[in-house]
Order: structure tokens, then sequence, then C-alpha cells
């Protein structure tokens, strides 16, 4: 496939005056990374990897060079009543379900999943991850519930969830097991998938993207399936990821990510000197945080060199940009057929269920 040629279209979103970054979150939702740009993929999970990341790529390009304020925009918290924070407020016996590393490009499967469950898709839109785009910060940022940075494995027995009468079930792999009574309160799921599999000797190309968009199935059935069929539920992520693939990344910035050892990110402390600020790196004094800005294809240094191309810690739009589902309560069971046969029924879309929002209602974008 050639390389996709941006349209006035794409132009007039990176243009136009005011806040740019609804009108993008729209464009990567809806055009995209759409269950019609899936159909029109054959429904290959790679190839419609392969077909959204080239007008991601040109987008960024462009948005890099021109030192888009777009990254502003996505560096800008969010406000606080809109996060999962806010969710719980509003619908205090919900649960909420974080799928560690999940993109938007996962969001068809998700709808899907939520068809064949028997929930229908209340509200659909963007959340937004941390700076840095990464896990600890997230828990400690953006999920509003006091906790400090620490990993999600940390989590079972903190106080601060059980003072907002918060139950936590974490999933260290796929398969695992929790069994969720229907007593009172909220409840929070997190399964480290797909996350974990980023860091696999197969994370080197595309090809691992056909796994990843099986194995949410299971993951699915572990924790939006085991929450009572009476509850309202929201999907999300901590994070995105960028894909690295070949020529999926900006020449032009090459060697940005010296400073910063390699990775997507670092934090300085206070004697060090901060990196000055260039297209392909922001740097945030305050934080004494640098990031990789863009499609900058970062090297890794010893001892923790990596040759995946499924990245995070960065600010790009899919690194920061995650999945918002919210669904109703499940109105059926259903059983689950393996991956690969036939399912019954029609072929769910994002609208299937889409209920009518209030402005602003969908994601916290």
């Amino acid at each position: 496939m050639s390389a996709p040629v941006l349209k006035p279209g794409h132009l007039d979103r990176l243009t136009r005056p005011g806040p740019r970054l609804p009108g993008l979150s729209s464009w990567l939702l809806h055009e995209v990374w759409s269950e019609a740009a899936f159909e029109a993929a054959n429904r290959s999970p790679r190839t419609y990897l392969l077909d959204g990341e080239r007008w991601v790529n040109a987008l960024e390009t462009l948005m890099t060079a021109a030192g888009d304020r777009l990254y502003a925009e996505l560096a800008d918290p969010p406000p606080e009543q809109s996060g999962i924070d806010g969710f719980m407020n509003e619908h205090p016996d919900a649960a909420v379900v974080v799928l560690d590393g999940c993109s938007l490009r996962e969001i068809p499967r998700l709808v899907q999943l939520a068809h064949d469950s028997g929930r229908k898709v209340r509200s659909l839109g963007c959340g937004r991850a941390a700076l840095p785009s990464d896990t600890e910060a997230f828990v400690g940022n953006r999920l509003g519930l006091g906790l400090p940075e620490i990993g999600p494995s940390k989590l079972t027995s903190r106080a601060e969830l059980r003072e907002r009468n918060v139950r936590y079930f974490y999933f260290g792999n796929p398969g695992d097991h929790h069994t969720i009574d229907a007593a009172p309160g909220s409840l929070l799921l997190w399964s480290r998938f797909p996350d974990q599999r980023y860091t696999d000797s197969t994370a080197v190309n595309e090809m691992l993207y056909d796994a990843l968009w099986d194995g949410l199935e299971l993951a699915w059935q572990r924790t939006v399936q085991a929450v009572p069929l009476d509850r309202p539920v929201l999907v999300t992520s901590d994070h995105g990821y960028v894909f690295l693939g070949p020529a999926l990344s900006d020449p032009s910035l090459k060697d940005v990510d010296r400073p910063l050892e390699g990775k997507r990110f670092r934090t300085f402390g206070p004697d060090e000197t901060l990196p000055a600020p260039r297209p392909g790196l922001w740097v945030d004094r305050q934080r004494r945080l640098a990031m990789l800005v863009g499609r900058c294809h970062n090297r890794p240094q010893a001892p923790s060199a990596s040759r995946s191309v499924y990245r995070h810690g960065g600010l790009t739009l899919m690194e920061m940009l995650t999945p918002w589902l919210v669904l109703e309560p499940a109105t059926y069971t259903v059983g689950y057929q393996r991956s690969g046969e036939e399912k019954k029924g029609p072929r769910a879309t994002i609208s299937d269920g889409l209920q009518d929002e209030l402005p602003g209602k969908r994601g916290i974008i």
C-alpha cells in the first residue's frame, strides 16, 4: 500500500483555531480505528494495524515538524470530574475494568466482545494517560483515588481503596480467575493483558497483533464477564502504545532520545541539567520530565535493551489516548466460542446500542 495522503479535512483539523484534540480523537475513533477500517482490511488484525499506522505516522510526522500545539493539549490534564474517580462517584456500584496497555486500535474488538456478552455500549470515547504515559503515573495521577505512583499488583491491600469502598481484583495473567459477588460498592478490575505481551521476544513486528486481538477474548471473559450482570461497566486503559514497525517512524528524529538514555521518557534529578526542547523532545521543567514527542524510534540501551516495536512512555496520540467504553448492565448471558469459530447473531458495530449522551460525556477529551 502506498503512503496515505492527508486530505484537506485532515489538515483542517490541525490548522483550525481552538482545541484540536477533539476533532483528531473523533478521526481516530470513527475513521482510522473503526469497524469500517477493520472490514476494509478484510478483518485481518495485522493488516488493519499497518493500514491505520500509516495514517497516524503521516499525521504525527507533520505535527512534529510543525511544532504543533496538539501535544500541549495532550499534556494538559483532563477535567477531574471526567475521569475514573468521577465515573465512580456518578455510578457508586459500577465496575471499572482497566486493560493494561490497550489502545484505541482495539476498540472494534472491544465493541464486538461487549455485543457478544449482552452489554450495550452506552457511550464511547477517549480516555487519557498520565505524564509520562506509563502505568505507575496513571495509578497515582489518573485514577483519582489518592494512591501513590505504584504498580497495580501492589493495590490489593491499599487503605485508600477500602476507604472509598472500592473492591480491587488484579489479574496478572489473562487466565487468572476471581469470583466477584454482589456486595455493594465500586469494583476495580485490573488486567495486565495486553501490556505483558509487549516485552515478548515475539513483539518485533505486526505478527504479534493477531495474538493480541485474539487474546482480548480471554481477558474480557475473566474481567468484564465476571462482573455482576446488573452493574454498568467502564472499560478503559492506563496507556496505549506507539507501533514502530518498518517505515513507521520519523528519520528526522534520529538520536533525539540520547538525553533520555534511549528511553521514551526520563525524570531528571535536581542536580542534573535538563535537555533543551526541540522537535521530538518535550520538556516539562516543573516536573523535571522529558518525553519523546512524535514518531521517534528510540533505541533502549543495555541492560534494558529491547527489540519490541510496541512501546509506551512518550507523548504521542497512540500512547496518550485510550479507550473509554461505558457498558450497560447485561441483558442476557451468552457462552463464548473459541476464536475463529463463527459467532451467532449480527456483527456488532460501534453504533450498536449507543445511547444519546450529553456533549462531553463520551470519554474525557
